[in-house]
């Protein structure tokens, strides 16, 4: 009896120790199924962050910024960096923002996306506007040091500006990249995108002009209407640049002219300045033709003693009528002279337009641009 009480307390004892292992099991197995869930979103949270900061990544390299600071101005430096480093911080809030939304096509993610690009696009002017400040302050010293630039009042602003810009640092930065300055006594703030560059002297013109007039030194003949309908057309041509007609107007291009009453914003600027060229240009006809000894002697001939005094008044006349031309402040010429003979009697008339010869006994007028087209067409006149 004794014995089997003993047996079934052994048995019993085995019956609870297997409970509790297998109570103890199922708890383990319950723990270790728990871990490794949460080894399992640990994994995942880490693989999604590095996906998220691939992500960003591959975004802020996106972000370009080849500027070398180093190259401005310490006084440059300073704001060309902080607003780099400004623009930076934008970018990245952006790429964290965007690197976080799956949907990449929904408007938030494109909300982001459109402040990346807005970014990029500054950085981009800026480095534009930079380079090529450099190169502007290059070029614009050069052509001041060499006088190509036009002292017209139409370049004021363009060489004021262009002088702060080559001596001053650079006032601010713009929102979209442009460089600004102020310019107090020019006219507030200007920027750099916006600046226009002096335009040059007119010796391009001056040249042209040239080639037109320059046939005409050797012609004997007078001009026909032709010729002079075709030099005023060329003229007007040239005068249709704005900035060369402002530019000869200034007095320091052709010299040679004076412009001083021509006022460069009257509407009849350019036909006034037409008129003068146009005038000079045809006063020069035939002032290249050396003439040799026997035209000298002919010449003499045809100049009867008794009109040498008359002719060399003439002759002043003309000299005036050409400085008139030239663009010399002229007298006033208004002188009638009487030739020919008393059967046949002639006026001749000087203005500062040229010369009329009216033929009394029929009473013609013909009208001549110097008193050389007078004699040669009339040589029987100073007999």
């Amino acid at each position: 009896m004794a014995k089997q009480q003993r047996v079934s307390g052994v048995v019993a004892a085995a019956a609870r120790v297997s409970d509790t292992q297998g109570a103890f099991q199922d708890r383990g197995g319950q723990f270790m199924t728990g871990y490794n869930k949460s080894l399992e979103a640990k994994k995942e949270r880490e693989a999604k962050n590095k996906e998220t900061q691939n992500r960003v990544n591959g975004l802020m390299d996106q972000f370009k910024n080849d500027i070398d600071v180093l190259k401005f101005k310490p006084e440059d430096q300073t704001l060309v960096k902080n607003t780099i480093t400004g623009w930076r911080n934008e970018y990245a809030e952006a790429a964290n923002a965007a690197a976080k939304i799956q949907d990449k096509s929904s408007p938030e993610y494109q909300q982001y996306v459109d402040i990346m690009n807005g970014v990029k696009n500054k950085m981009n002017n800026l480095k534009s506007n930079l380079d090529n400040l450099a190169a502007f302050k290059g070029e614009y010293a050069k052509n001041v040091k060499a006088g190509h630039y036009s002292n017209a009042g139409a370049n004021d602003m363009s060489l004021a500006q262009g002088e702060v810009m080559l001596q001053y640092p650079i006032g601010s930065i713009g929102e979209n990249g442009d460089l600004m300055w102020n310019d107090e006594a020019g006219g507030g703030e200007f920027g750099f995108q916006d600046y226009q560059m002096p335009f040059e002297k007119a010796t391009g013109l001056a040249t042209a002009l040239g080639a037109i007039a320059d046939p005409l030194l050797t012609q004997k003949t007078p001009l026909n209407e032709i010729q002079k309908s075709r030099i005023r057309e060329q003229v007007s041509t040239l005068l249709s640049d704005k900035n060369a007609l402002a530019s000869i107007l200034s007095e320091s291009d052709l010299p040679e002219f004076d412009f001083s009453n021509i006022d460069p914003d009257d509407p009849n600027a350019k036909q006034q300045a037409t008129d003068l060229i146009v005038n000079s240009i045809e006063g020069l006809r035939g002032s290249g033709i050396v003439p040799d000894k026997k035209e000298e002697q002919d010449s003499d001939r045809i100049i009867s003693k008794r009109l040498v005094p008359t002719y060399r008044a003439m002759m002043a006349d003309q000299e005036a009528i050409e400085e008139a031309a030239r663009g010399v402040t002229p007298r006033q010429i208004n002188t009638t002279y009487n030739l020919g003979t008393a059967t046949r009697p002639f006026t001749v008339k000087a203005t500062n337009d040229g010369w009329t010869l009216e033929d009394e006994s029929t009473g013609e007028v013909e009208s001549y641009v110097s008193l050389k087209d007078l004699q040669i067409s009339n040589p029987n006149l100073f007999k």
